[in-house]
C-alpha cells in the first residue's frame, strides 16, 4: 500500500500565492470567472426576507483556493499539487497512482461548506457554458458520507433550491 501523503506542507505557499493572485485582480482566470468572483464577494446582496447577505471569509478563502489551483495553476492530481508546492528540499516520495483529479477544502463545522460546494458548481458550469471548455463541467455527483449529511444537502440541493435562494447566479 502507499504510504499517506500528507499535503499540508503545501498550505503556507498555497496561501501565499493565492493572496498574490487576488491582489493582482484573479489573473489568469477566465472572464467568467472573475465576473463570478466580483459578484459573490465585492457585491451587496440581500436575501429574499430582505437580510443583508454576505459570504464568510473561510468560503471565500475556499473557493479562491479552489479556482486559482485549479484554473490558474492547472493542478489535476496530489502529485501535481506536491510537485508544484513543495519546498525542494523537502524529503518527500510521490504518489504511484495518482490518476483521479480530486479537490477538498478543510473547513470548520458549521462554516459554510455546503455553500462553498454550491458555489464551485456555479464556476464548473458557468465556465464550462459561457467559455465553452471542456475543462469545467456541466454535471455533478454530489455523494454523501451518511444519512445525516444526505438529508442536510437534499435540504440545499433538491429542486436548486440553493441557487434561488443564495447570491449564486448573477441575474446578467
Amino acid at each position: 500500500l502507499e504510504e499517506y501523503l500528507s499535503t499540508a506542507p503545501c498550505v503556507p505557499q498555497i496561501r501565499n500565492e493565492v493572496r498574490n493572485w487576488k491582489y493582482n485582480n484573479y489573473k489568469g482566470s477566465t472572464k467568467t470567472t472573475k465576473d463570478l468572483l466580483k459578484f459573490w464577494f465585492k457585491s451587496d446582496h440581500k436575501l429574499i426576507n430582505g437580510k443583508k447577505f454576505s459570504y464568510y471569509y473561510s468560503q471565500q478563502e475556499a473557493i479562491e483556493t479552489l479556482i486559482y489551483l485549479s484554473e490558474v495553476c492547472k493542478i489535476k492530481n496530489r502529485k501535481d499539487l506536491l510537485q508544484r508546492f513543495i519546498k525542494s528540499d523537502d524529503d518527500i516520495q510521490l504518489p504511484i497512482h495518482d490518476s483521479f483529479a480530486r479537490s477538498a477544502v478543510k473547513m470548520a463545522t458549521g462554516s459554510g461548506k455546503t455553500k462553498v460546494m454550491a458555489l464551485v458548481l456555479a464556476w464548473q458550469y458557468f465556465n464550462a457554458v459561457k467559455e465553452n471548455d471542456k475543462l469545467y463541467s456541466k454535471d455533478f455527483l454530489i455523494i454523501a458520507p451518511n444519512v445525516i449529511v444526505y438529508d442536510r444537502l437534499k435540504t440545499d440541493f433538491e429542486n436548486g433550491i440553493i441557487f434561488k435562494t443564495d447570491p449564486i447566479i448573477p441575474t446578467h
